[in-house]
């Protein structure tokens, strides 16, 4: 487990929820992503009608305050509206001295962070303490119906503020998918694995509609749900089958999804390893792993499997290579070289498997 910060740079988790069990969130594993990092954890709980709070007591480390959530507010305000509570929640516990060095790590409850990146948002935080960020965006995988497509189409966020300054302005606005008042960002390689696509099927109906009924008035909702369920059938996605964060597979498993591939026999990379980090290399799920410098040096056993790091133009073409891996959006900016070869070999079903 990691070390927590150092006292020169604290950080604290803070969030909200609403019928978390009613309609299966993955809250617990968001929680428990934020454990390791996070000094404490601050909820607000709105005026649940399931089991929600009391789930919530389970987590000593979390501080909870009750709230009843606004049904007049439209448009998604009411998440904002909430969050903020979360926040000055979160900022009135804390002595003066502690908010000056303290940063919020803002999850909503269908948000997780791989342990891998644990280490990322601490070099990251430090170095924004001294060179006057105040706010911190995270790359993004929004999961699509299973954990192992991720949705690419244009109007997905392919980033999104989750850190900021606890001494600052920023707070969060519209209906909370991000904050406002920020003077620097900062965007870091740390990934949010969001899973709010992804749950058991009545649920996530249910869900989908108490969501929609914060963003519209009551005669439009069903209206709006229809034109998202066409909508949703035009969303392009790409295979991920990378690593997920270790406290979601007992609900991945649960799920009768896929935790992990099964080894393959071999794969054939064209280019070079060196670029590459060395952990990531040695958890490609295939017993051969064999590097080429081109691709007429693969023998022809291993062509159906060849993965080419940098395609050309006549690759796509010749159908060597699969095209779009990124997100579509015109925000999004190109993914490291790690999480590149991540999606190359996953368009090809090699996975990768945990420690």
């Amino acid at each position: 487990m990691p070390q927590k910060f150092s006292n020169l740079v604290k950080l604290y988790g803070f969030g909200i929820l609403k019928n978390g069990v009613k309609f299966d969130f993955p809250f617990k594993e968001s929680l428990l992503s934020m454990e390791p990092i996070a000094e404490k954890v601050y909820f607000a709980l709105g005026d649940s009608e399931d089991t929600t709070n009391a789930e919530f007591e389970k987590f000593p480390f979390v501080k909870i305050i009750n709230t009843t959530w606004d049904k007049s507010l439209k448009d998604g305000k009411v998440i904002s509206v909430e969050t903020n509570k979360a926040l000055q929640f979160l900022k009135s516990d804390l002595s003066p001295a502690e908010i000056k060095s303290g940063w919020g790590l803002y999850l909503q409850a269908d948000e997780v962070i791989h342990e891998d990146d644990y280490a990322v948002l601490k070099k990251d935080i430090e170095y924004c303490e001294q060179n006057g960020f105040d706010t911190i965006s995270f790359r993004y995988l929004h999961f699509w119906h299973t954990h192992h497509h991720i949705a690419v189409t244009k109007n997905w966020y392919p980033h999104e503020i989750r850190i900021i300054k606890l001494d600052s302005m920023v707070e969060s606005w519209g209906d909370g998918q991000s904050f406002q008042n920020q003077k620097k960002v900062f965007y870091s390689d740390a990934r949010i694995y969001h899973y709010g696509h992804v749950r058991e099927q009545s649920a996530y109906e249910q869900k989908m509609r108490f969501q929609s009924s914060f963003h519209h008035a009551d005669h439009l909702v069903e209206e709006k749900l229809k034109k998202d369920a066409e909508n949703s059938k035009k969303h392009k996605t790409n295979y991920y089958y990378g690593t997920h964060p270790l406290v979601m597979k007992n609900r991945i498993i649960r799920m009768n999804d896929i935790w992990e591939l099964p080894m393959a026999p071999a794969v054939a990379i064209v280019g070079n390893p060196k670029k590459y980090s060395p952990k990531l290399l040695k958890h490609i799920a295939a017993v051969e792993v064999k590097w080429f410098a081109s691709l007429g040096e693969v023998p022809e056993a291993l062509k159906e499997t060849t993965v080419l790091t940098e395609p050309t133009i006549l690759d796509y073409f010749l159908k060597r290579a699969v095209p779009n891996l990124k997100m579509r959006s015109k925000h999004a900016l190109p993914w490291n070289d790690d999480f590149k070869l991540i999606m190359q070999l996953s368009s090809k079903q090699i996975g990768f498997h945990h420690d």
